[in-house]
């Protein structure tokens, strides 16, 4: 069953007199900001958690797993001719990735330079690519590169992706005016950690966190062991987490999230979240998901899904505007298209649901791009436990969820979490593991003396399910 969140928004109307009250907060707030614009900062009074403040200084966005790190630059990348980017320095970190021709340059980067990778010096000059590059010289012809600081000094901590080329992405260092280049994920948070400034939580508070500090992974091991508790208190054993399970449910909540960013946002005037378990991509239903990843040793599943929003938000408008209207209008619109979809979905055969799910998409789609932007004056995010408990809340709120949680016969469970746009979408498999019966294992036997196999597969020679 779905259980669709429907995000709450909080609207301040901005006076005079609270702007005034205000000024003194908000000056100190914007100096912090504007200081460390562009920058990657490192909180560290917690864990080394690492951010980014978007060039303007008005947000910072957190990067969690290099997969993260790796998004966040991806979205907020601009893009940049060749000839412009050979206007910047380029910087260079410690090579620990291939370096075929051993010059001192990673692969990947002379790939993104034009430089040969099987030589280490490409123009023959006699000089290596990496002095070259470190020096400020055309590794590809004679003489200087045409390094431009004036052009430079209005690019700090801004993200570029070369679009002349594959769109390779490119960070503008404030603090030495190079560039470097965030090739794979785990290389550009390495990079952006190696180039961080240690701040203050307090510091830190002044600057507008438009990503949460969650940690997705830690999440979903909170949400299995509240769903233990609940467990626990209707008499029943444990969930045994399973890796694989997880993987599974990870990988729906990742599609659903793509899915999803076509037509939800922050700041904006209407968003339409949606979920659904019929999947589009490897597999209709969580069974056949399962199977398609070689997972076959169950002979019952469930499963449960959740969209639920992490923030709320502070709008400012002015007399007049139309705002409320507008908010009251596309929730009102966002429920009706949830129940009419709830409905088409159930009603169709499954031939037919990829076709209706696609059509929701581009329905939603096309009325997110009519929406318009709104001014975010502040936003309030759940700590990740309390994030945690609101899902596990929710689906034991809802009957169909509450009845695969707490179902005696399921065994073993995997959850998988995904955040989009001020919101976590969480899926949670079940199964009950067999023994014998599924495909590769052991025929199952049967009174009266018979030998079999959970459909589809059969019994080969009265030894192995196939």
């Amino acid at each position: 069953m779905l259980k669709i969140a429907k995000k709450q928004h909080k609207i301040t109307l901005a006076l005079i007199t609270t702007a005034i009250l205000l000024s003194l907060t908000t000056v100190h707030a914007q100096s912090i900001a504007q200081t460390v614009a562009g920058r990657i900062l490192i909180q560290v009074e917690k864990n080394g958690e690492a951010w980014y403040v978007n060039a303007d200084g008005s947000k910072r966005y957190f990067l969690g797993r290099p997969a993260d790190a790796f998004n966040v630059m991806k979205e907020l990348g601009i893009g940049i001719s060749n000839a412009d980017l050979r206007k910047i320095s380029v910087g260079i970190i410690n090579n620990t990735n291939s370096d075929t021709d051993s010059d001192g340059l990673d692969d990947q980067l002379e790939v993104a330079l034009g430089t040969s990778y099987i030589s280490a010096d490409s123009d023959g000059d006699g000089f290596n690519d990496y002095d070259e590059v470190l020096n400020d010289f055309d590794p590809l012809g004679v003489g200087s590169l045409p390094i431009d600081k004036n052009f430079t000094s209005k690019l700090l901590g801004k993200i570029f992706l070369q679009v002349e080329r594959n769109g390779e992405a490119w960070y503008v260092n404030p603090a030495d005016g190079k560039r470097y280049f965030l090739s794979r994920p785990a290389d550009a948070f390495n990079i952006m950690r190696s180039l961080g400034l240690g701040i203050s939580n307090d510091d830190l508070d002044n600057i507008t966190a438009y990503t949460p500090d969650y940690l997705l992974r830690q999440m979903e091991v909170e949400m299995q062991a509240l769903i233990n508790i609940k467990r626990a208190e209707n008499g029943l054993p444990a969930l045994i987490w399973n890796d694989e399970l997880a993987n599974v449910a990870r990988e729906h909540s990742d599609n659903l999230a793509s899915e999803n960013a076509k037509f939800t946002g922050m700041g904006v005037t209407c968003s339409y979240s949606f979920i659904h378990h019929e999947g589009t991509d490897f597999g209709l239903y969580h069974n056949n998901r399962l199977n398609n990843r070689g997972i076959y040793y169950f002979d019952k599943t469930s499963e449960n899904i959740a969209i639920i929003p992490g923030a709320s938000f502070n709008y400012t408008y002015l007399l007049g505007d139309t705002i409320i209207d507008e908010l009251n209008f596309c929730r009102n619109q966002h429920e009706a298209w949830n129940e009419e979809f709830k409905a088409e979905i159930e009603a169709a055969k499954d031939e037919e649901k990829i076709l209706i799910i696609n059509n929701e998409i581009s329905r939603r789609e096309q009325a997110f791009a009519q929406g318009r932007e709104i001014n975010v004056s502040k936003i309030n995010w759940l700590s990740q436990t309390e994030l945690a408990e609101r899902t596990v809340e929710g689906w034991m709120n809802s009957p169909g969820h509450r009845a695969n949680i707490i179902d005696a016969d399921v065994t073993e469970a995997g959850i998988g979490a995904a955040y989009i746009n001020g919101s976590v979408i969480s899926t949670q498999v079940f199964i009950r593991r067999v023994d014998c019966g599924y495909k590769g294992a052991a025929c199952c036997e049967k009174e009266p003396n018979y030998v079999f196999c959970y459909l589809p597969y059969a019994c080969a020679n009265n030894s192995v399910c196939q």
